[in-house]
């Protein structure tokens, strides 16, 4: 059992009744509480958070609604994002204040529960198949929450921290149903961070902003490849994708060394470099969506799985994730910022959270000893060449500046979003509920990337051109071995037809071989093609 971090198991707030903690991590701790009007249990997940000053309370509480709002909009549209049921913050009796939000309460297993029982009862890994199906349903949420509508254009949600503990295999009736845990929640935190002070501070006892054994290069080395965006997502759920047939954690080891095989250019986590047999097409969109450089990976979760799907040879999509709303166009109506609050390209530490100009909207649920979060995030200018752009909206959050040039902050009674620019490409052959934005960037030489293997495009041997030969060749040794035998029978008393030494049955044994060898040459051709 969780250890009551807060002291409030057995106490009632508001409506909930808090029985027992069930899981902690990092970031916060989570709670079964029953509904008192519902009379139906739900999870609180309370988020651990520093002292903050007095004044600057109002400001944290308005974050953490937002952060509770736009958790309820991707839940409306996205059946795979765990649905919140309420918001508000508890007051300790020694004055800490701690914010939660009570969310459905899911009965199951989360995809690690899953990979570490089949370890446990001696079971092998999912093969590369089942897991593809499995994570279907994520990878199509993310690709939606990556370019979320709304009203004046899309916006794009980045979750940060996708990894086998986020991923829950939810048991409704017999059914089961994916769900993905830790969006709307670490933005908070993080907020409540920066309004303390501990960002500016070199603190060790601060928790990352993600999961060591899942961050991606950039968000252990922000200054070299820039800030995270969908990409982040991209890496997070290959590596899910990659320990779901490996049956074990992948990278491992303290903060430094993790930290360490992520930037290794030379060996990349891939399944052939983990001792996993899959086709080579599989291979390479792994070794890309696990880049060192995010520039080399796929720009979003749902190009990613694209490859994939093609790579498998599976068709457009392995399955429509489950329980999406048909029809949707549009989200519930989203204000958008005044002014631009594009943030200056600071300095930012390789291994700690984000700085004081933080452009973050995360989540996480506690799950595990270290969580992170997902962003809500502008797209910035690249401090240098090598960050590129990305087709995304583009939201920015400042909760770190001040002063006469600090950007302006967004209303505080709505979520912002960003208009678009209408697409200048004609709309994609594949059907998607989502419209595809385009945002202005400095322009970037593209970096080369590497083919997937290529499948020939020649058709198939028609049956008849292939065998007609053979078998017309065949057929007439057989026929002449038919007439000599008649002729033999009727006209020489047994004796077979023949000049000299040259019998007519001869000519029908070199015809009927010679039908047979041919066959079989094209056949071997066309199977070593």
């Amino acid at each position: 059992m969780a250890q009551d971090v807060f002291g409030i198991a057995g106490t009632t707030q508001g409506p909930f009744s808090i029985e027992e903690a069930v899981a902690e991590g990092g970031f916060g701790v989570v709670y079964r509480a029953l509904h008192g009007a519902f009379r139906a249990p739900v999870a609180l997940k309370c988020l651990k958070i520093p002292t903050i000053p007095e004044d600057l309370r109002a400001g944290f509480l308005e974050r953490f609604r937002e952060e509770a709002e736009m958790l309820f909009r991707l839940s409306a549209t996205i059946s795979e994002v765990v649905r919140p049921l309420h918001y508000d913050v508890i007051t300790l009796d020694s004055g800490l204040i701690v914010p939660f939000i009570a969310l459905e309460w899911l009965e199951g297993r989360t995809l690690w529960s899953l990979i570490d029982q089949r370890a446990t009862d001696g079971l092998p890994p999912l093969g590369y198949l089942e897991a593809a199906r499995l994570l279907t349903p994520v990878a199509r949420a993310l690709e939606i929450a990556h370019n979320f509508p709304g009203p004046q254009g899309a916006i794009c949600v980045v979750h940060r921290d996708i990894k086998p503990a986020n991923i829950f295999l939810a048991e409704v009736h017999g059914t089961e149903y994916v769900k993905i845990l830790d969006f709307g929640i670490a933005r908070a935190r993080d907020a409540a961070s920066v309004m303390a002070g501990e960002m500016t501070q070199a603190d060790t006892a601060t928790p990352l902003a993600f999961t060591p054994r899942y961050g991606a290069p950039e968000q252990w080395a922000p200054k070299r490849f820039g800030t995270t965006g969908p990409w982040t997502d991209v890496w997070g759920l290959a590596l899910a994708f990659l320990e779901t047939i490996a049956g074990r954690v992948v990278i491992d080891g303290d903060a430094v060394a993790i930290m360490g095989t992520v930037l290794d250019e030379k060996r990349r986590p891939t399944p052939r470099n983990e001792g996993i047999a899959v086709p080579d097409a599989l291979e390479a969109v792994f070794r890309r969506a696990l880049a060192v450089d995010p520039r080399e990976r796929p720009g979003s979760a749902g190009a990613f799985w694209d490859e994939v799907e093609q790579a498998l040879g599976t068709g457009p999509r392995l399955s429509v994730p489950t329980g999406h709303r048909s029809g949707i166009t549009r989200a519930p109506a989203i204000e958008a910022p005044q002014g631009d609050s594009r943030r200056s390209s600071g300095s930012m530490r390789a291994v700690s959270v984000p700085p004081a100009s933080l452009d973050v909207a995360s989540t996480m649920l506690a799950d595990s000893p270290a969580e992170g979060g997902g962003r809500i995030s502008r797209f910035p200018e690249p401090p240098a060449p090598s960050v590129r752009a990305r087709d995304a909206a583009a939201i920015d959050v400042d909760w770190g500046a001040s002063g006469p040039s600090a950007p302006q902050r967004r209303s505080s009674t709505s979520m912002p979003a960003v208009r678009l620019d209408p697409p200048a490409s004609p709309p994609s052959s594949r059907v998607s509920s989502v419209p595809k934005p385009r945002v202005s960037a400095v322009p970037r030489e593209p970096l080369p990337r590497e083919p997937l293997p290529s499948v020939s495009n020649e058709p198939a041997p028609d049956v008849r051109s292939m065998l007609g030969g053979p078998v017309v060749l065949a057929g007439a040794g057989v026929l002449i071995r038919v007439l000599d035998q008649i002729a033999g029978w009727l006209w020489l008393g047994g004796e077979r037809v023949g000049l000299g030494p040259l019998r007519l049955s001869y000519v029908a044994a070199i015809l009927i071989g010679a039908g047979a060898l041919l066959a079989l040459a094209r056949l071997l051709r066309h199977l070593t093609r």
